[in-house]
């Protein structure tokens, strides 16, 4: 009897996911079911320097494993099932006495262009077990065309490092990313869009850490963005960001805080000069616009010499500056990349997969709509 009802078990869970192979090139599943148990191991089977756009799903499950997208892999989808049901970990640490670089310390680490994360939670145990320091990176998106959507980034300090170019382009739609201390940082064109920002420390952190240099055009763009915290959030205080090198850009358009901003903003020193750090239509909790009068335009870095070097960087927008950042002015560059259309599930499927017993289109990145947490 004990028999007959685990086949039957197996039956119904094979049924909550079925067709994955009908429309993904492979199918990972830490239970044995698919053609890989591990996310590196269907990563290796892709072929080099693919000239088509390779899918693979990833079933119900944590995956305990540093993986490494290198240059060659590119064109290339990793949809999970669902950020609350597909997790890949790792626990490395980036700073301290037992550091490692940041390409072997980061769970995931993306050398790859023209990459597609849908349906996953990047998880470095570290930071979400420990709340504290040092850098314990959960993504490193070092490509170009990164596009993420519906995913879960989590750690504490370093959470997010974004790509090494001056223009390099990641986009960030739907997704929750955790941390307390400069968790949103590196270089390149950055559009976060609908996402929740979480703060895991009460006090004393920031938000981002930019580098940019004079050469990149937009910066760090937050659009629609919630900053929260567990708990009642208004009693976690967080700056938005610090200029870790050269000329950082960020402005937070539209922003939901539920979490207290300080007035003065940001931190006025690190290493860098920023160039923009600017607000348009912050708001509390209820939607009521905040008060950004008293945010600092004026910051300052030391030189070889110790001495100090100031710059005034531009710390409000007007509605018609906040309007010239868009999507597509942000994100197309010289190629005309549109990151929206990757996750267009709406015309033209290839075909479907069944979730719990629905059937759902999936499209020519393998991409499928979601649910808010999935």
């Amino acid at each position: 009897m004990r028999k007959v009802l685990l086949s039957i078990y197996l039956v119904l869970l094979a049924a909550n996911v079925q067709a994955a192979h009908k429309v993904f090139h492979m199918v990972v599943a830490a239970d044995g079911s698919g053609d890989f148990t591990s996310v590196q191991a269907a990563i290796d089977a892709v072929p080099d320097n693919n000239l088509n756009q390779c899918r693979i799903f990833i079933k119900a499950g944590t995956y305990k494993e540093h993986v490494f997208i290198p240059q060659d892999k590119g064109r290339l989808s990793l949809i999970g099932e669902g950020r609350d049901k597909v997790f890949i970990t790792d626990n490395q640490k980036s700073g301290g006495p037992e550091a490692v670089p940041v390409d072997k310390g980061a769970t995931v680490v993306v050398h790859a262009s023209d990459i597609i994360f849908q349906g996953i939670s990047f998880v470095n145990s570290y930071g979400v077990e420990a709340e504290n320091g040092p850098q314990a990176l959960a993504l490193y998106a070092k490509g170009d065309r990164i596009a993420i959507d519906h995913c879960a980034i989590l750690s504490y300090q370093d959470t997010y490092r974004t790509s090494e170019s001056d223009n390099g382009r990641n986009y960030v739609s739907n997704s929750l990313i955790l941390g307390a201390v400069d968790f949103i940082y590196g270089s390149g064109n950055v559009w976060l869009e609908n996402c929740t920002i979480k703060i895991n420390r009460k006090s004393g952190g920031w938000i981002v850490a930019p580098k940019h240099r004079d050469t990149t055009r937009w910066g760090y763009v937050f659009n629609n963005c919630t900053l929260t915290a567990d708990g009642n959030p208004v009693e976690t205080s967080i700056l938005l960001g610090r200029p870790w090198h050269h000329q950082p850009q960020t402005v937070f358009l539209n922003t939901r805080a539920e979490v207290t901003i300080p007035a003065v903003g940001w931190c006025p020193h690190m290493n860098g000069l920023p160039k923009v750090f600017a607000e348009y239509n912050t708001m509390n909790a209820d939607g009521t616009p905040l008060d950004l009068s008293k945010r600092i335009n004026r910051y300052y870095r030391l030189d070889e010499k110790g001495d100090t070097i100031w710059c005034t960087a531009k710390n409000a927008l007007s509605a018609q500056e906040a309007a010239q950042y868009t999507i597509k002015a942000v994100m197309e560059g010289d190629d005309h990349w549109n990151p929206q259309l990757l996750f267009d599930t709406a015309n033209h499927p290839i075909g479907y997969i069944t979730i719990n017993r629905k059937k759902i289109p999936v499209n020519q990145y393998g991409c499928f709509e979601r649910k808010n947490k999935q």
